[in-house]
């Protein structure tokens, strides 16, 4: 079994898978390969309705001087797919570049960190494929943000980064493995990446030794929480009361999360995508407390645990009758429960005599969140049928 802590949990489900994922060896000696192909194509994502998977992520890829689909360039991971030859008429864009494929970029930073870092492994050393060699990708958009920011941590200038949204012909793609699989699989090739990155974090944040930070990271700001979450503003509340500072990560970039994170002892957050940033941290010492809103086990972040070697104190913060069956869709709802007073009592902490755990207001916004969630699942294969029915 691994180091982190359950004694705050009551889910079995969540013990059981855990101890599953211990037991099995992720680090794996595969060998994986950067081929290169002269005259070759990048073909820009195109939906994909006869496929059956939830995540598939539609059809695109490299392909050769003689119109062979290169299987490398797909992705295949533990929810998502992408890749995949369709016939094109012609060719719209000619660029006389070396440029090395990194795959289908998703917009979700979450689904970018878990799924669309497996590919960035030969930009660690990218000078070794040639002096001018450019990267290219596709995906949603162009990249932004801390996605991008993670890609110049490596070394890539933005001037260097080539969106494709064209079918478009180079003078030589590189076109690299996958380096890991989410959950199941990893390469030190992939290690050597978040290494990379946290290296040049290193080198890049302000360091203040004598500040020993707790830190409290909150969902409340995002967009996407609002329409699926409530209740985490009284866990801030009783946060703040011992001395936590919040703060909303989708206002800072990853180096200055990072520079938060690598001087404090303490950092708190919702079980998520908030968690995963923990990857480029160098603080091996930093207390995690991760606050589970459901009762469904989260392997990605175990995953990143393993790989970048921190452990976690769970504790459960959900409404146990209305928990939620999934990690992302929700919606969720958040209170201070028992566990969460034994995590506290058992750490010299305090909840302070007025919080009010049982709120009227957010079990009403919660109980229509759900309602409005029933309406999406029944009207979601229609929507579906009709964007076929347009396709075609």
């Amino acid at each position: 079994m691994n180091a982190h802590n359950y004694n705050y949990v009551e889910s079995i489900g969540i013990l059981e898978d855990s101890k599953k994922y211990a037991e099995k060896e992720h680090l794996v000696s595969k060998k994986i390969l950067c081929k290169d192909y002269n005259d070759a194509v990048i073909l820009p994502p195109k939906a994909d309705y006869a496929g059956k998977r939830n995540g598939n992520w539609g059809k695109g890829g490299v392909v050769d001087s003689e119109g062979n689909f290169i299987a490398a360039s797909t992705y295949v991971g533990d929810w998502a797919t992408q890749g995949g030859f369709y016939e094109y008429n012609h060719v719209d864009k000619i660029i006389d570049d070396d440029v090395v494929y990194i795959g289908f970029i998703s917009g979700h930073y979450g689904h970018f960190l878990v799924d669309c870092t497996t590919k960035l492994w030969p930009l660690v050393n990218i000078k070794k494929l040639g002096k001018n060699v450019k990267v290219a990708y596709t995906g949603d958009n162009e990249l932004n943000g801390n996605a991008k920011m993670i890609i110049n941590l490596l070394g890539i200038n933005d001037e260097d980064l080539l969106y494709i949204d064209e079918v478009t012909k180079f003078r030589k793609v590189y076109v690299p493995e996958q380096s890991a699989k989410p959950g199941e699989w990893y390469t030190r090739e992939y290690l050597k990446v978040f290494e990379t990155i946290q290296e040049n974090i290193k080198q890049r944040a302000e360091v203040h030794s004598e500040i020993k930070r707790k830190v409290y990271f909150t969902r409340t700001g995002y967009l996407d929480a609002k329409k699926k979450e409530v209740g985490e503003k009284t866990l801030e509340k009783v946060f703040a009361y011992n001395n936590f500072e919040i703060y909303n990560p989708e206002r800072l970039n990853i180096v200055d999360m990072m520079e938060i994170i690598n001087e404090s002892t303490e950092v708190v957050c919702i079980n998520g995508t908030i968690p995963l940033n923990m990857i480029f941290s160098y603080n091996k010492n930093v207390k995690l407390i991760v606050l589970n809103k459901t009762g469904v086990y989260h392997r990605n972040l175990e995953y990143f645990a393993e790989i970048c070697n921190f452990k976690i104190i769970y504790v459960d913060v959900y409404d146990k009758k209305f928990k939620a069956k999934d990690l992302g869709v929700g919606p969720f709802i958040v209170t201070v429960t028992d566990n969460l007073r034994n995590y506290f009592l058992d750490n010299g902490m305090k909840i302070p005599n007025e919080t009010k755990t049982f709120k009227y207001k957010d079990y009403c916004t919660f109980l229509i969140l759900l309602a409005n969630r029933s309406v999406r699942d029944k009207l979601r294969p229609v929507k579906n049928k009709l964007k076929e029915m347009l396709h075609k």
